[in-house]
């Protein structure tokens, strides 16, 4: 699987290395949409759609976006399984409209959560 992310976020950056640290079989790529790689292996991709609203690509080649992406990297690591009860109905629906009220502030709280700490070199995952 594929994770598109904000390395130029705080907040997104420390669940991307959270989540490599539990990723002992490598089976997640991590691409930062501010990289030269993005622009040139993906660049079909709408950088600010993908930064707006965090995209992947699954190993089968489905795009997926938001909470789908979230609920999918944690279950391949196997950690947080509690999180698929939110891709079921009526929770998804309820799930999604929150997700994309966080995505939309999300910026703003990492910087209020985590200040000084986005730029470029700190954001990276390690």
């Amino acid at each position: 699987m594929i994770v598109f992310y904000d390395g130029q976020c705080a907040l997104c950056s420390r669940e991307m290395n959270s989540l490599k640290k539990h990723d002992t079989n490598n089976r997640i790529t991590f691409v930062d949409v501010h990289s030269d790689f993005f622009e040139r292996h993906y660049g079909h991709l709408n950088k600010q759609s993908t930064l707006d609203i965090l995209h992947g690509i699954d190993n089968d080649g489905t795009l997926l976006m938001g909470l789908d992406v979230t609920c999918r990297v944690w279950h391949l690591v196997g950690k947080f399984k509690w999180l698929q009860y939110l891709r079921k109905p009526p929770i998804k629906w309820v799930a999604d409209k929150a997700y994309l009220l966080f995505a939309k502030h999300r910026v703003h709280l990492s910087t209020r959560l985590f200040p000084n700490q986005c730029d470029h070199s700190r954001c990276e995952i390690k």
